[in-house]
This record gives structure tokens, sequence and C-alpha cells, in this order.
């Protein structure tokens, strides 16, 4: 039993492992979201509450992304008892700082000893908002402080698969326990907005579509999960106050939203900005790092209304109907071409091939008529056959089907028809010594199929 337990132990440790490897490799690689990470290990302290405003603009560029946050401490703790540095660690792409140029050597390097390479670094200003602000268009108060980050994706990997990350470090400040104001920074992030997999025939129909993932608490692809792993024990939780994901859509006139994933989430007219449509989730507050995803399917249209699915359908509806009176009109036809005939029957269905009129063959006199003469009369033949004797013997066939139709009753050039046959006609003309030794005619009928 002794040396058995190491073994099960070393087993579960592999299948836990392994489960673990599967589960983040089925995390969606759009899912962007933050961890939150304390500079000590087993922080005592929250994050909450948490507001993440993304505004999604008409063109569809870089999404602007502002976190407001507090801490929420345990009972009985001061302030300089949690007094550290935090760090934001998120799976996108900041575009560009909103702050000075200069990053942070530092943060720099630390990201490159866990086997990653740069992107880009800067700094992002860092802003508070009071209570007074809150729910209002009117901007934070900068600070004289400001964030550094760094970009970066795993060493040895695509990075348009594997994912990019950013790691933003927030220096200590009083304002992070100010139980009157949030702080707050803003930055552009890439690639929160994805194309909608669709069909030619959906893209037709509907335009391009676009899916926002916005999320908390997430790690993102199982490449940039490496500089989580190993801080892990770091990881803020967020504390049971009230928290939002927010995504604000402007030109709301011109939007239309397919979905709202989860059930939970909201939609609703801002009430901060004119014109815009605002989609909210809860964040609930949960031990350790539970990620949280607002998705949004939406599509941006122009004009006054979303004329595309309405012009298709009237196009659709258009040919619809011209099909169908074309087809009625075909069925009729042949209903009526099978039972009456008008004139003649090779004016109603021509023949196909060389059918010879009589009074063609008439004019073929044998020991006279030349092959020249045979040809200037008849055309081209189906078939010519030689013989390699002296007196040179040739013959040329021709073949062709005539349609004959079988009247019920006649007046004038108007008939009832009960069927129509066809007739195989085929013509051998025989020549020797350069003149037509014989004509034969076959004729065979037969019913068509």
């Amino acid at each position: 039993m002794t040396r058995r337990q190491p073994v099960a132990a070393s087993a579960a440790r592999r299948l836990a492992i392994g489960l673990l490897t599967v589960a983040l490799a089925g995390l969606p690689a759009v899912g962007h979201g933050q961890v939150f990470l304390a500079s000590k290990a087993h922080p005592e302290f929250a994050i909450g509450p948490l507001f993440i405003v993304a505004g999604i603009r008409p063109d569809l560029g870089p999404v602007t992304v502002r976190v407001s946050w507090s801490l929420a401490l345990p009972p009985n703790t001061r302030p300089e008892d949690v007094q550290q540095d935090l760090y934001l660690l998120w799976p996108a792409e900041a575009v560009a700082g909103t702050g000075v140029v200069l990053g942070d050597a530092a943060l720099r390097r630390y990201v490159e000893e866990r086997g990653f390479a740069v992107v880009s670094e800067g700094r992002l200003a860092l802003a508070i908002r009071d209570w007074t602000k809150l729910g209002t268009p009117a901007e934070s108060d900068p600070l004289g402080e400001s964030a550094a980050f760094v970009t970066f994706y795993k060493r040895g990997t695509n990075p348009a698969q594997s994912g990019i990350g950013t790691i933003v470090k927030v220096a200590w400040t009083p304002h992070l326990v100010d139980a009157h104001a949030l702080l707050s920074l803003r930055m552009a992030l890439k690639d929160l907005i994805t194309l909608k997999p669709a069909t030619w025939f959906e893209e037709l129909f509907w335009g391009r579509r676009h899916v926002l993932n916005l999320s908390a608490g997430n790690v993102g692809s199982v490449a940039l999960y490496s500089m989580y792993f190993g801080q892990r024990d770091r990881v803020l939780r967020f504390a049971r106050d009230f928290s939002l994901l927010v995504a604000e859509f402007a030109d709301a006139d011109h939007l239309r939203i397919e979905e709202i994933s989860p059930a939970g989430a909201t939609r609703r007219p801002s009430r901060v900005r004119t014109g815009a449509e605002t989609v909210l989730l809860p964040l609930a507050g949960a031990e350790g790092n539970v990620p949280q995803v607002l998705t949004v399917r939406f599509s941006y249209f122009s004009g006054r209304v979303a004329w595309r699915p309405i012009l298709i359908s009237l196009l659709f509806l258009v040919l619809g109907n011209l099909m169908g009176a074309w087809m009625f009109t075909r069925t009729v036809t042949q209903f009526f071409g099978r039972r009456f005939h008008l004139g003649r029957a090779d004016a109603r269905r021509p023949p196909s091939g060389a059918v010879l009129a009589r009074e063609v063959l008439e004019r073929i006199v044998p020991g006279e008529t030349t092959p020249g003469e045979v040809l200037r009369l008849c055309g081209s033949p189906s078939e010519e056959r030689a013989r390699l004797r002296p007196d040179g013997q040739r013959t040329l066939i021709y073949r062709g089907t005539r349609p004959v139709p079988y009247r019920r009753f006649q007046l004038g050039s108007f008939a009832a028809v009960s069927r129509w046959d066809e007739e195989h006609h085929e013509v051998e003309i025989k020549f020797v010594d350069g003149r037509v030794s014989d004509v034969e005619t076959r004729v065979r009928r037969s019913r068509p199929r």
C-alpha cells in the first residue's frame, strides 16, 4: 500500500495537468479579459468594485477600453498593510499608450526572462474618477502618475495563432483604497472584435457580421497562460461588490444586434451618451479566477434602414415568381404541344440531322448525277464509305430524324394529336466510275421515351 500511494498520486497529478491543458485549449481565443495580480503572494484584499467599459465604433477599429477599479480590504486592515504594486494581465494587444512613450526596463526584463518576445512598450495615463462622475459622460481627473505596459507573445510561436498579451504595472497609490473614487486607466486594444464565421449566402443576405467578446478573469490562450502560471498564487479575486462589464456601441441608429450572451446580460439605450446602445453584464464575485464572458454578435449598416435583407428578399421573391411563371408556361406549352398541332409537323418540331425531301431525291439521276452535284443538293453526308477498287466505288449516307404527329381530328391547319412518333430516315447514294449507280432509302419508326 505504501508503494502504490505515490504512484497513484503521480497518476492523479498527471491526469489533473492533462485535464487542465485540455480545458485551456478549449478557451476561446477571442475571449479577451483581464487578470489582476498582486506583488506579494496570497493577497488578502480583493478587486471591487470593477467597471470594464469597451467603446465600439462603426469603423470597427481598435476598441477603447476603460478599466476603473478600487480595492476591497478585509475588516480592520490598514492601507499601509497591503501597500504594493499591482499588475494587470490582459490577453490582447495594446495599440499605443496614452502617456509618455518611455517604458519600464524592469518590466520588460521580467517579460523576456519568462520566454516572451516584446512587441511594444510604453505607459498609460492614470486618472481618478470620483463617485460624482460615475454614470456620467464627464472625463476622469488625470493624475500625474502613469502605468508602464509591455505587449508580448510567446517566443517560438506564431503570434497570430498563439495570441498577444499585455501586462500593465500599476505602482501603488493611495487612490487605490480611496472609498470615494475609482482608479482608472484607458487603453486601445486590438482584435477584441472578430468576424463571425458565415457562408457566402449569409454574407450576401445579412452582410458581414462581427462578434465582440469581452471578459474578466480570463488568461487567454495556452501560450499566454505560462505568464499566469508562475504567478497564480498572486491572483486577486473579485470582491462581492457591484461590478460590471459594459459594451457601449456608438451610432445605435445603424446598429443591429443579433444575439447577446449570457442570459444575464441586458441591453438598453445608453443613459450617458446620446445615440449609443449599451450591453451590460454584472460581474459575480467568486473565490479564485473564474472567467466571466460577455459576447455580442452584431453588425453595422449604412442608410436609414438595413436595406440588404429587404432587397435580397425582394430579389428572391421576384426570381421565384419569374421561375414559377416560366415553369408553368413550359408545362402548359408541353401539355398542349403533345395534344394539339398547328400547321406542318416539321414547322412545329423541326427534324434533326439530314432528312432528304422526296423532291430532292428525284433530282438525283442514276448514271448521270456526279458526286459534286449530290453534295450541292444534299449537303454534307452523315457518313461516307469507299472501296479500293478500279471503278472507284463510293457510298454517301444521310441520316436524320423527323417527328410525326398522329392526329385525332383536323380542322384546317389545326389538329388534335394523340401522340408523336419519330421517323428515322437513312439514304444511301452509291457511285461507280464517278456517277450515281443506286439510291436506297430506309425509314424506321419508333415512339420516343
